[in-house]
């Protein structure tokens, strides 16, 4: 889901992890009416500043005179659409708050679980703000169309821009399939996750899709060799962050035993996208990949 946040924030635990998955902390309740469209009830605010790539880019598709500052992210490093906006913040330091405030923004657009102390220090400013989580393709939908509501433009169909995400099959495939986002330990996202749930758009016949987490990241579950070894899928998907997943993968004792190494079926694919939505190209390419699993 997503929550939007006015006038009151209460402070939460702070989340990190390399998967960037949002935290299930509470915010309490603002003066905003959730039940009437941002931006048509109210005076049209031109001046953003978004805390993540993905927001960014909405606003960049959705209104590009309206950003005003970006994050430091290598999505947006060297995209030439973002190379004259300011940058607030770089990798896992908080946003420069100073630099935030000086740019007299109308809005800034931030993570659940991320970036909530800087959020809360922003609205007590009397800056409006919005807090962001994205667990599925819904969430991905009421984002976009609360900006544009927001900044009263036209919304744009997520699958004009991500046009290979609207050709799912009909059918679920009858390859069973695990993706892992790390091998030590081995992490695999179930149904609760933004990847899981791109998984179960495309029909994708995830078998760690209804397990319960107990990884302590929620959306994840953390499995055993022995339990990979019995699930035994016909698909692996390895996720690339930075390191050759692959090869670590495959330099594991077990993993020869496996029916997907067997038959050359390891599958590595971007973080962003799958794992973390990141841009609305990013997920559109993992969209792509997903096809022809």
């Amino acid at each position: 889901m997503i929550n939007f946040r006015r006038n009151s924030f209460s402070a939460i635990l702070f989340l990190t992890s390399f998967l960037l998955i949002s935290c299930s902390s509470k915010i309490k309740d603002s003066s905003l009416n959730l039940n009437e469209p941002l931006g048509k009830t109210q005076a049209s605010k031109k001046r953003v500043v978004a805390l993540t790539s993905l927001t960014a880019d909405l606003v960049d598709r959705l209104s590009p005179e309206s950003l005003v500052a970006i994050p430091g992210s290598r999505l947006l490093k060297n995209n030439k659409k973002f190379k004259d906006k300011i940058v607030v913040s770089q990798g896992r330091n908080p946003p420069n708050i100073e630099k935030i405030i000086s740019l007299k923004p109308d809005l800034v657009l931030g993570a659940k679980g991320f970036h909530d102390k800087a959020l809360f220090q922003i609205n007590d400013l009397g800056i409006e703000v919005i807090s962001t989580e994205i667990k599925d393709w819904n969430d991905l939908e009421l984002l976009s169309e609360e900006i544009s509501n927001y900044l009263d433009v036209d919304n744009q169909s997520l699958y004009s821009l991500a046009p290979y995400c609207n050709q799912f099959p009909g059918e679920v495939s009858t390859d069973s399939t695990i993706v892992l986002v790390s091998s030590s330990p081995l992490l695999s996202p179930n149904k609760k996750s933004w990847a899981g749930s791109i998984l179960n758009k495309f029909n994708i016949n995830n078998l760690i899709r209804d397990i319960q987490s107990k990884s302590g990241f929620d959306g994840y579950v953390t499995l055993s060799p022995e339990t990979l070894l019995e699930k035994n899928p016909d698909n692996i998907i390895l996720i690339d962050t930075g390191i050759d997943m692959k090869e670590l993968f495959l330099s594991k004792s077990y993993s020869s035993n496996l029916k997907a190494v067997k038959n050359n079926n390891v599958f590595t694919f971007n973080y962003y996208g799958l794992i973390n939505p990141g841009s609305i190209d990013s997920i559109n390419a993992a969209c792509e990949k997903l096809i022809g699993l």
